[in-house]
């Protein structure tokens, strides 16, 4: 696979378990964290005093009595309602099993689809162009082909050395020339294709990467909460380096300009899956338990967001490729083999000024 292999830690095998350890560790540090800090109980009680009275909501808790102030509107007092017991048992049970129990589910949307899921595509692919062209070059150059295919280079010799006559040079100029030329461009096209998927899958890494990260991050920001906090710069995250292919997408000229295209992917796996340069990172910490799980789920959208523009330049290159194909098969050179100007013609017609030259 090359630079596509997936990386140990993010293989089904590791990144399954891990994330799913995670996602249940970061459920439960949710809850210890809500029923343990002053403010993020608080807070927790206030969302359930409200959900339960939506006719008369309040804007604060008092911790004393655990009371609720609400407000009665312009020029009138405040309204202050104490919490019974068994209100505060039946919100505790809802910190506990409902507050968070969006955490696990939400994160292992991630466990799909598996990267190395492509590899078969990939491989393929990648035979493919050997077959049609070997590797091609940046400079378009062709390696060893595919035995049956050298057999064209044989014909050519054979017709340029032994043959003259106006059917030899239609035949050379019109049928061997462009096959000679349909190899390079067959080959470009499944390389490309190939190359596009490893630019998927890598972008698919990067994201596994990513989650993870975030995982972490939300775990230190809750943790330190109940240290006296530090502030939520502390805990920047930042999407992963994308793909960049925006020069192949905006190439022009046909097959010619994908024989010797380049994939320009900036998160490759050599480089690390390196953290990109968002110029608004999301603050993974707070004060309250319920600032980090905003803060996660602003995090997991922004990635989702980054995931879908990797995979909008992917389809749109290959859809750019697809275009380009189709007018290279009517186009005599790249992938389209015209008639010879003695198509229909008699035998008596061929044979005209056909004669070996030795």
């Amino acid at each position: 696979m090359g630079n596509a292999d997936t990386p140990a830690e993010y293989t089904n095998q590791n990144f399954v378990p891990a994330l799913t350890q995670k996602a249940e560790q970061l459920r439960q540090e949710f809850i210890r964290q809500t029923l343990e800090d002053m403010n993020s109980y608080l807070a927790a009680l206030l969302q359930e005093y409200n959900k339960a009275n939506p006719d008369k909501p309040a804007f604060t808790v008092t911790s004393g009595a655990f009371s609720v102030v609400i407000s009665n509107g312009p020029g009138l007092p405040s309204e202050e309602v104490v919490i019974t017991d068994e209100e505060i048992r039946q919100w505790r049970y809802a910190i506990e099993n409902e507050h968070y129990a969006w955490v696990v589910p939400t994160f292992e949307r991630y466990l799909t689809p598996d990267p190395d899921e492509a590899n078969p595509a990939i491989d393929n692919l990648g035979t493919i162009a050997t077959m049609f062209g070997g590797s091609v070059a940046e400079a378009g150059e062709l390696g060893n082909r595919d035995m049956g295919l050298t057999g064209l280079q044989t014909v050519r010799d054979q017709m340029e050395n032994h043959w003259e006559g106006s059917f030899q040079q239609t035949f050379i100029g019109n049928f061997v020339a462009p096959l000679e030329n349909g190899l390079a461009c067959q080959a470009a096209a499944a390389r490309i294709s190939k190359e596009l998927l490893e630019a998927n899958k890598i972008s698919k890494i990067a994201q596994r990467k990513a989650v993870l990260d975030l995982l972490d991050k939300a775990l230190a920001a809750l943790g330190d909460l109940g240290a006296g906090g530090k502030s939520a710069k502390s805990y920047a995250w930042s999407t992963l380096v994308g793909i960049a292919a925006g020069t192949l997408i905006a190439a022009t000229g046909g097959m010619a300009a994908w024989v010797g295209a380049v994939i320009i992917s900036t998160s490759t796996l050599a480089q690390g899956l390196e953290v990109g340069s968002d110029t608004e990172p999301v603050e993974i910490g707070g004060t309250t338990a319920q600032d980090v799980a905003v803060a996660v789920q602003r995090a997991l959208t922004k990635q989702d967001e980054k995931f879908v523009d990797d995979e909008t330049l992917v389809a749109d290159a290959l859809t750019r490729l697809h275009q380009d194909v189709a007018a290279a098969r009517k186009v005599i050179g790249q992938l389209g083999v015209n008639r010879p100007d003695l198509h229909g013609a008699s035998s008596a017609d061929i044979r005209r000024g056909l004669t070996p030259s030795d």
